[in-house]
């Protein structure tokens, strides 16, 4: 949990009050703060140059009385200072060993070290860490707000439910590995899922029925980025978070097995009135989760209303198509996906306004107070399962394409074709990984908000067109339209499936699902601040250029009818080892050779060093200095 940082108030000895502030909150301040009477204000910048001058001259003054102290009670102040220090020392042991026990040491591997985060241990008064990390406000705040244990004991003021949650109902499980295995359980049903509903939209191939993929495949996504955002902002060690995990796994898969007839004429056989009925009861049942968060945690309550609202809106768009026939159901259904997926820009960006460019007034002040505090987020855990779930899309993805052959030993062209597809998989995975996601400075998520949010919105067009791909790619192994394609070769649930010809339907979504990655993989790419090493052979915008060339060719391709199914493969095949080829030959260095061992290294060091101390040791040891050693003029500050 996140806090925004108070203005922190300095006393000089003369009286004068120094505020210090944020600079994005340095003119709201100023206009907070005005002179007050014959005691002057000054608001000055957190870390600045007169911020460290006013703390030093507080320190000296402090220290002077202190020496005048020293010399009024002689040995009476030197006892009582040296039973201050070791009193200090005790409190800072024990509040190390309290941290220790409460577990802040335990969720260290799964959302790394960060100094503002506490975790209460059950004899702590707000016995907050059974649901949720608690992050205090700095330190330095303690002498002007109180302590923030008093403060915090509001979140459970109410006594029957915190009983409730402290007698059992609440099992903590002490083993980081089962928080995972829940994780892992999640994404390998949803993966599943999505790709069995992918193989469905591949036997008839046709736009009616890439529109029904689109619409239930966001609605899936949206129940799943629901578990998911709940794990990362609550802990899973309890048996009420598992049962409520347990209950919206359940709503997905009744929701799976009415994705096919949502569309049909015959109201008889419909189920879209079935299918709503399930999202909405995950949906509404996360609302009631949030709202019991807030109900326990007030310190959390604006953010846990604001997300109840978000679920509630389009939940009145979702019932109002039940009563809609096709194709004027469209005109709710859109809206309400378009408010389950980026309903929560309008509030951030709400929120951001009114913290920032709202003027000062009471409302102001309550909606800052209740949005002081809001549920953090590891950014590491956040991409760790996300890189899970993408590797997991790769996996299932060959599965796919796998057959059973009759009988014999022959080496035909579906094995062929589908070794091809796992080729192909492996291309995407190795780009992916490999390439996007090594040798990052800055991920998107920590470089800005709006490379956030192509990161995010990339990766659910990036799923879908790869799954729509290689859920015609299926139909492209199976067809018997070039030699050694032996029917009676395949065995008879897939001898159902093979057909001699492959309609157009099938052609788009293989070659537009792989546009659509491609270009998708490009924008998450994009999206972060890679390492700019100097030596570079290609540029990254060089190399993403070159990615959506191959997308336009990609995207053009599915027009060349006369292509079968084994050069339609093979040509795409083709198209995306050169992407990988051009992103490896350009990744590298022009000092390094591209096939061979590696002699150098393109990587540049720079660092001040006198001329004396560099002699000295190449002198006493040659091998120490592997490269050029640039001596700087007085003007030049840099050296490359």
């Amino acid at each position: 949990m996140s806090s925004r940082r108070r203005p922190q108030e300095i006393i000089l000895p003369d009286g004068k009050k120094i505020i210090v502030t944020l600079p994005e909150d340095l003119e709201d301040i100023r206009r907070k703060y005005p002179r007050d009477g014959d005691i002057q204000v000054e608001v000055v910048v957190h870390g600045s140059v007169e911020h460290s001058h006013y703390l030093r001259q507080s320190r000296d003054h402090h220290e002077e009385r202190r020496q005048l102290l020293r010399k009024q009670h002689g040995p009476a102040f030197e006892e009582w200072e040296d039973i201050q220090s070791q009193l200090s020392s005790v409190t800072a042991e024990l509040e190390r060993l309290e941290n220790q026990a409460s577990g802040l040491y335990g969720n260290f591997s799964k959302f790394g070290y960060d100094a503002a985060i506490r975790t209460y241990s059950d004899e702590d008064p707000p016995t907050a860490s059974s649901h949720a990390s608690i992050s205090e406000k700095v330190g330095e705040q303690r002498n002007q707000d109180g302590d923030r244990h008093g403060e915090t004991t509001k979140l459970f003021k109410r006594p029957v439910i915190r009983q409730w949650f402290h007698q059992g109902l609440l099992w903590r499980a002490s083993e980081q590995t089962e928080v995972m295995a829940i994780e892992l359980f999640l994404d390998l049903v949803y993966v599943g899922i999505i790709h069995s509903n992918g193989e469905h939209m591949a036997e008839e191939a046709t736009a009616y029925e890439l529109l029904r993929f689109v619409i239930t495949f966001i609605m899936a996504w949206k129940i799943w980025t629901d578990i998911t955002l709940t794990l990362s902002w609550f802990e899973t060690d309890d048996v009420v978070t598992r049962l409520e995990i347990l209950f919206c796994i359940s709503c997905l898969i009744g929701f799976t097995t009415n994705t096919t007839n949502i569309f049909i004429d015959d109201p008889a056989h419909n189920t879209y009135a079935q299918l709503v009925s399930f999202y909405l009861a995950a949906r509404i049942f996360t609302a009631i989760f949030y709202g019991i968060a807030a109900y326990l945690l007030p310190m959390i309550k604006g953010v846990m209303i604001s997300q109840i609202v978000s679920i509630i809106l389009p939940t009145a768009l979702w019932i109002a198509s039940i009563h809609v026939d096709m194709p004027g159901r469209l005109g709710f259904i859109i809206p309400a996906l378009f408010l389950d997926l980026y309903g929560h820009i309008g509030f951030f960006t709400l929120l951001r306004y009114k913290q920032n460019h709202a003027p000062e007034s009471k409302w102001k002040t309550r909606f800052d107070r209740m949005f002081e505090f809001y549920p953090a987020i590891s950014i590491e855990h956040r991409v760790e399962r996300m890189n899970a779930f993408v590797s997991l899309v790769f996996g299932y993805s060959v599965v796919a394409i796998l057959f059973q052959n009759q009988g014999g030993y022959d080496i035909n062209a579906f094995l062929g074709k589908a070794i091809l597809g796992l080729m192909q998989a492996f291309t995407f995975n190795w780009v992916y990984f490999d390439i996007d996601g090594r040798n990052i400075s800055l991920h998107a998520i920590r470089r800005s908000p709006i490379s956030a949010g192509l990161w995010g919105f990339a990766h659910l067009p990036f799923v879908m067109g790869y799954i729509v791909a290689t859920s015609a790619l299926s139909r492209l192994v199976l067809a018997t339209d070039i030699p050694g394609t032996d029917l009676d070769q395949l065995a008879e649930p897939y001898r159902d499936s093979a057909e001699d010809h492959f309609n157009s339907g099938v052609r788009f979504f293989y070659c537009h699902g792989l546009a659509i990655a491609l270009l998708c993989m490009a924008a998450i790419s994009f999206s972060h601040e890679h390492k700019k090493q100097p030596t570079l052979r290609l540029n990254k915008n060089v190399r993403l250029a070159n990615r959506i060339a191959v997308c336009i060719i990609m995207f053009f391709l599915p027009l060349a009818t006369s292509l079968q199914s084994l050069s339609l493969i093979s040509i795409t095949l083709s198209l995306t080892v050169w992407v990988l080829v051009v992103e490896l030959w350009g990744k590298s260095c022009t000092d390094d050779p591209f096939i061979g061992e590696k002699d150098g290294c393109c990587i540049t060091y720079c660092a001040r060093c006198k001329k004396n101390d560099v002699e000295e040791m190449i002198a006493s040891d040659e091998t120490l200095l592997r490269g050029e050693l640039l001596e700087l003029d007085r003007a030049e500050k840099t050296a490359m």
